[in-house]
């Protein structure tokens, strides 16, 4: 068996995998939106890979209308990987109906081509036998063009919110956190490196020039194996990363007014927890309890509640609320508001709804958030 007989059946079954990484995404986590977008992603990059390795003028000739599908989907690839990225960072975000105006490339390369695919199956054959009509070659041209385009556009764009994702967390982020952050933009590295390849090999078989290997090979061969490294980064990190932030200490909830000595041991503790939620932030995760807290100040859930009751006059939920009640309000003396809705911010700061936020919020400080935004622009 040749070599190219070799790459192609490892192709194939790579693009089974990647077919059965894609069903499984979409299922699980269900609750995790951005893991229907990646599996989205990955089932067209299946269909991408095994149209490279079954193309052939005689397959085509079998199967006629078949013929030009593939490129439509690639106009989904940079569209997809942004949209990911984008629900994997931001709650706000996670909905389908933000996905259709990304669509509108590939809707109008659909409507584009219905000349073509109203042919019957003869005519079809006629032009893949005796060559593309020029009509049908600028179509063709005109799709790379905007794939062209597309990867510059929403490379920016996803590196872009990267960055400002990371701008407002600076400093802030915990060290799992950064890795998945890191990953992130390494997907964007990974995806813009294939694209390069794949544009230079296009550029290329146009203006016929010949080079020592076979560019599409690589590219293929790259997507198979970014698709299998991304569903191995996904199961290994389902779930949306806790979004973290610095704020005051929580020495300044502090009773001034309480009578009560507090013991030198309750100190010590309480120096303890202050730390650790200084430092690890573990507030901004909207799902913490006293387990997370018991386990990473390694104090029991009784001993922090003591120690919460007795040094600050308060309850474990209200110590919480008050730091991410903080981080709400530093954000807005950030202006993180004028680019993000209170939904997003209210994830950011820990709260697990708008309604829960904006009930916290104006407990805490007397005015809902978009008061108090109001009061201090």
């Amino acid at each position: 068996m040749a070599f190219e007989e070799y790459f192609k059946l490892g192709l194939s079954v790579g693009a089974i995998l990647i077919f059965l990484m894609a069903i499984f995404l979409w299922f699980f986590p269900r609750s995790f939106f951005a893991n229907k977008v990646l599996a989205i992603l990955i089932f067209l990059w299946g269909i991408t890979v095994l149209s490279f390795v079954i193309q052939s003028r005689s397959f085509y000739v079998r199967f006629p209308h078949i013929y030009g599908t593939t490129s439509a989907f690639i106009l989904m690839f940079f569209p997809l990987m942004y949209l990911y990225i984008k629900t994997y960072l931001y709650k706000d975000a996670r909905n389908f109906k933000n996905i259709i105006i990304h669509c509108i490339p590939f809707i109008i390369r659909i409507i584009a081509f219905i000349p073509f695919y109203i042919l019957s199956a003869d005519e079809k054959i006629e032009i893949i036998t005796e060559g593309s009509t020029p009509w049908l070659d600028n179509l063709f041209r005109l799709n790379d063009i905007v794939i062209i385009l597309q990867g510059v556009i929403y490379t920016v764009l996803s590196m872009r919110i990267l960055y400002h994702f990371q701008y407002f967390r600076e400093r802030r982020l915990t060290k799992v956190q950064n890795n998945a952050v890191y990953w992130l933009k390494q997907f964007v590295v990974i995806n813009v490196f294939l694209w390069a390849t794949g544009v230079s090999g296009a550029v290329f078989y146009m203006l016929k020039i010949d080079v020592p290997f076979d560019l599409f090979n690589i590219y293929y061969l790259g997507l198979t194996g970014l698709t299998l490294w991304m569903g191995y980064f996904t199961l290994k990190k389902p779930h949306l990363f806790s979004e973290g932030q610095s704020i005051k200490t929580i020495a300044t909830v502090k009773n001034e007014d309480q009578e009560e000595e507090v013991d030198s041991k309750i100190k010590e503790d309480l120096e303890k927890l202050v730390s650790y939620l200084d430092e690890s932030k573990p507030y901004l995760n909207n799902e913490m309890n006293l387990q997370h807290l018991s386990e990473g100040t390694e104090l029991t859930k009784h001993r922090i509640s003591e120690v919460i009751n007795k040094a600050l006059n308060k309850t474990f939920y209200d110590v919480i609320n008050m730091y991410r009640t903080n981080e709400a309000i530093r954000l807005m003396n950030e202006g993180f508001h004028k680019q993000h809705t209170l939904t997003s911010l209210a994830e950011m700061a820990g709260f697990n709804s708008k309604a829960t936020f904006n009930r916290i919020f104006k407990k805490n400080t007397g005015k809902t958030p978009s008061e108090f935004i109001k009061s201090i622009e």
